[in-house]
């Protein structure tokens, strides 16, 4: 037998009944003052207790009971023999060696799916993900750009066409992605160049001005291709909403589900491509550079006029990690 006392609701007014509660084999009463009932088993279920919160035993017609009694409550889960999933996990939970062993496991998969998984998942998904869709992100992402950081270039329309033909007489030479080179002017980011969704190239007028050499501008635009062709700006975007989908997954939040949407242009201007991405760029810039007869160390010379601290790189953009390690590749 196990009683135990607790509220009865009779889930047609909000009237509470302090009660005591009796279980037999297969019935469970309920005595309140003025009334008793005689409920079969067969009708009561728990719901799985929630912290300190005082566990809900459903009845029929939507009645209720409620109590704090921990240790009866478990009796009856044990005479009901309620093996639902969230009593397992409750049982589990109570067992500090299981629950250590299930934070180990889940920190473990959550970091391998971060680490491995979803880069895998994202490569993959960049393949078909729909131009249509890209280039309307890119298209946005440019506008944002334009309002805070952007002004328009500089440079001369011949200027410009100039270096436009000169990247197009390279692409001859290499198999080069499709792209729309743009020109802005930016006291803000200073020299720089990136790619954007919808494949456009932008570079800065102050990153023009740094290069004695075209062909360093070259350089330059080659690497950005190379980020391109990889469809890594996509890339690192689907692996910016995966990581948040988990991480509301794990904090159970959704409603950041439409704060990762709205936010996209913010990530593609906040987050910095992956060393494994930076790798893949360069090895293209390289080939490219090769290719078109152009000395590898033109990238090197400009990347280190711009980034004359090899140790760390702090542009808006941050991008471009490890510079020492990457300029060896070209020095020749």
């Amino acid at each position: 037998m196990i009683e135990f006392a607790g509220e009865y609701y009779d889930g047609k007014t909000s009237r509470l009944y302090p009660a005591i509660i009796t279980v037999y084999e297969t019935i469970l009463t309920l005595k309140c003052a003025d009334f008793s009932l005689d409920i079969p088993l067969s009708n009561v279920t728990i719901d799985p207790t929630v912290g300190s919160a005082r566990t809900v035993i459903h009845l029929s017609d939507n009645a209720e009971i409620h109590s704090s009694d921990r240790d009866a409550i478990r009796r009856l889960e044990i005479t009901l023999k309620s093996a639902t999933p969230e009593n397992l996990a409750r049982h589990l939970e109570n067992k500090l060696l299981y629950a250590a062993a299930a934070l180990i496991v889940t920190v473990a998969i959550i970091a391998s799916l971060l680490r491995w998984g979803l880069p895998s998942l994202a490569q993959y998904a960049a393949t078909v993900f729909p131009t249509d869709t890209e280039a309307k992100i890119g298209a946005e992402t440019l506008e944002t750009l334009d309002e805070l950081y952007l002004n328009p270039t500089t440079l001369t329309v011949h200027r410009q066409k100039e270096l436009l033909e000169h990247l197009k007489l390279i692409c001859t030479t290499q198999e080069c992605p499709p792209f729309e080179l743009l020109f802005r002017n930016s006291t803000t980011i200073g020299a720089n160049a990136f790619a954007l969704p919808g494949n456009k190239l932008i570079i800065t007028d102050q990153l023009i001005d740094k290069a004695k050499h075209d062909e360093e501008i070259m350089a330059v635009l080659a690497h950005e291709l190379g980020h391109v062709k990889q469809k890594h700006i996509v890339r690192m975007m689907l692996q910016s909403i995966g990581s948040g989908v988990i991480l509301v997954m794990v904090t159970g939040d959704i409603s950041n589900y439409s704060d990762l949407a709205a936010g996209i242009p913010a990530i593609l201007l906040q987050q910095g491509y992956s060393r494994d991405m930076e790798d893949e760029a360069d090895t293209f810039a390289l080939e490219t550079l090769l290719k078109a007869h152009i000395p590898p160390h033109r990238f090197s010379d400009i990347l280190m006029r711009i980034d004359p601290d090899t140790n760390t790189s702090s542009t808006l953009f941050s991008s471009h990690p490890d510079t020492k390690e990457r300029v060896k590749a070209f020095s020749r």
